[in-house]
Formats: structure tokens, sequence, C-alpha cells
């Protein structure tokens, strides 16, 4: 039995798990920003001009003589660079390493306001960074959704220290070409319904499908949130109706999300067993069936590279120069009528007859719109 009292702790527990994940990205952050830091320990002031070391030689000597005021002066001497170049590599170590410097007019000088140090760090191969910069281009095409709208520094952050250990010329995120990820809306209530999650509790809200301008209320039990060709959808229990519903998160009425007070017995779910079995989004209510595919041998070449639903050797009925025939278990829905129009020519349905009659149907409506 699951509840909360009011509207407003459902909007409380949203808020505070906000300031956690705040604390936790802060903390990750600074984690993934220390061992961008190589550890070089210093017995002595060496002369150096690579900007790595020379934040390491401004930590170091920081940290020294008691925390006795260093000069810009004395910084750019040990560095052998402009004083201007110093005070860029404070400002950078403050932004980016988040270093507890301040200046003080009297003396004159950097320090820190608390212990801090960069050695705490491991050194990272040209591999890490190629993984880096791929990593930083993904998570960017993710920047509109507000769920992530607290990492955006963390990323800008990492994404400013990963350029810093390699040249213009080592960024491979320049040649790494995502397809597009528009904004969609519905994406501003991802975190509304995963805080709900989280608190296990009800929602209720108003749902208007595109086929028809008639608002309905739901109460909903929401188990996930699941993301389908760039549109967000939750997947729970409809209260009312007792079964499994998923609903299109940008059809969610402005206004009408709120908590509810009852309390209700929902049964266990998991989604990732539910979702296996079928392409899509879709609530299903029958079992999966045995589809028998025979793909040209071009397209069978890309179905083995990169399947729309996975299978397993055995599934494979007939290997050869023309054809890739294999079964597949899985559940007959619109989404697989439409991958398999997509395919056009290149695959043929053997069975089960009532998918071969759904895409002849499919085949022939469109063809229809085609006729003089």
């Amino acid at each position: 039995m699951y509840a909360q009292s009011t509207t407003n702790r459902f909007f409380d527990r949203i808020n505070s798990q906000a300031d956690a994940s705040s604390q936790q990205d802060a903390f990750v952050k600074r984690k993934i920003l220390l061992i961008l830091s190589k550890n070089k320990p210093f017995s002595t002031m060496p002369i150096v001009k690579n900007r790595e070391d020379r934040l390491h030689t401004i930590n170091s000597r920081l940290n020294r003589w008691s925390n006795r005021p260093a000069t810009t002066k004395e910084l750019a001497r040990l560095c052998d660079v402009a004083q201007s170049t110093i005070k860029q590599d404070i400002a950078y170590l403050k932004d980016v390493y988040e270093a507890p410097i301040e200046y003080s007019r009297r003396p004159k000088g950097y320090w820190y306001t608390r212990p801090f140090n960069l050695a705490a760090s491991v050194t990272l191969t040209d591999k890490d960074l190629t993984a880096l910069h791929a990593a930083v281009a993904t998570l960017n095409q993710f920047k509109h959704v507000s769920l992530f709208t607290d990492l955006r520094g963390t990323v800008d952050k990492i994404d400013k220290a990963v350029r810093f250990r390699t040249s213009p010329a080592d960024d491979y995120g320049q040649y790494i070409l995502f397809e597009s990820v528009p904004y969609v809306k519905g994406s501003e209530w991802v975190e509304v319904f995963l805080a709900a999650i989280h608190a296990r509790q009800v929602v209720q809200f108003d749902h208007q499908r595109f086929d028809t301008e008639v608002r309905k209320s739901h109460r909903l039990f929401p188990y996930a949130i699941k993301e389908h060709r760039n549109r967000w959808y939750v997947v729970g229990w409809q209260i009312d109706y007792e079964k499994v519903r998923v609903f299109g998160l940008d059809r969610v009425v402005d206004g009408s999300v709120h908590a509810i007070d009852d309390s209700f017995d929902v049964p266990a779910f998991d989604a990732d067993i539910y979702f296996r079995q079928a392409l899509g989004v879709a609530a299903y209510d029958n079992p999966p069936e045995d589809v028998v595919l025979a793909f040209t041998r071009q397209q069978g070449l890309h179905f083995r590279a990169q399947p729309f639903y996975p299978f397993q050797e055995e599934d494979v009925l007939a290997d050869t120069p023309t054809e890739l025939r294999v079964r597949l278990s899985i559940i007959i829905n619109k989404e697989l009528v439409f991958e398999l129009a997509r395919l056009g020519p290149e695959v043929k349905v053997l069975s089960p007859q009532r998918l071969i009659d759904d895409l002849n149907q499919f085949h022939h409506q469109a063809y229809q719109q085609y006729c003089l």
C-alpha cells in the first residue's frame, strides 16, 4: 500500500531529490576532475611551461610554507611564464577543479582557504581520453532534457578538462557525428514521474491522445520511464482499469499532474522482461508468437550486424547465398508491422498468417494513396 499525505509533499520530495542529485553530481564531478590530473610529486620546484605541470607547481607552492600567500610574480618565475598566464591558470584551478583559492591584498598573493591538493589522481591513457571525448559528445546530445539540466555544468567542466589534456588535433569528439536529439514536448515530465517512482507514489494527471480532442483523467502508479524514437513514455499500473498502461509524456496536459492521498495495492512489475518481448512501448496483453522471416542475402547481413530484435544462432533456420531465414519469438503489434514495412521487398513474412494479413493490409492502404 503506497501513499503520501499531500500534493505539497510530492513536490517537496521532487525538490529534495533534486538537491540530493545536485550534491551527488558535485561529488561525481570532483572525482572525475581529480582523475584528469596526473600524480607528480614535487620534491623541488622545477621550471615548467606545460599547463598541467604549471597547475601542479602552483598547487605545490600554495601548500608550502604555512600557506604564506604566493604573489603572481613569484608563481610566474617558478613556471617561467608571464604573469597574465598565471592569472589564467589560477582562474582555471578555481573553475574546473574548484580549488579554494583566494587573493590576499595584504600581504599580496594567492593562498588556499582550506586544505587542497591535486595529487590524488590516476594517469589517463590516450584510449581513456578518446573514450571521454566520445562520452562528452554523447552527454551533450541530452542537454535539453530537464532531467539532465543539473549535469550541464558538470559536462562542460569535464569537456574543458579533457580538452586541456589533449591538443585540438586530438579532439576525437569533432569526428563523431550523432543523429540529432531534438527537444521533445513532454521531456519536462521525466523528472516528475521519476520522483514519483522513487517515492512509490500514485500520480493523477490528464492525458489527451492525438486522435481525439477528449481529455481523460488517469490515476497511475508509475513503474518506469521509457524512451523510444526520441520520445518519452511512462509505464505504470492504471488504478481504475487495473492493468498496465503506457502514456506518452508529450500528451500529458500541463497543470494536471499531482499526487493523490489514496492507498493502493499494485502488482510487482519487471519492465525489462515486459518490453523484451516486443518492439516499441505499447501495453501488451497477448503473448509472444513465433514469427518466421526470410531476408534477402544483403538484408540478412544487415540484420545479423544490427538486428531490430534479438535472436540466437539456433533461431536461424536457413543461411544460404540467397536467403537468411530466422524465427523470432515476438509479440505482434503495429511497431513490428511498421518495421517490416520499412524493409519493403528485402524481407518476407512466412508465418504466422495473421502477421502476413496485417502487412498486406498496410501495403495495400499505402498503395491506395497513390492510385489514380
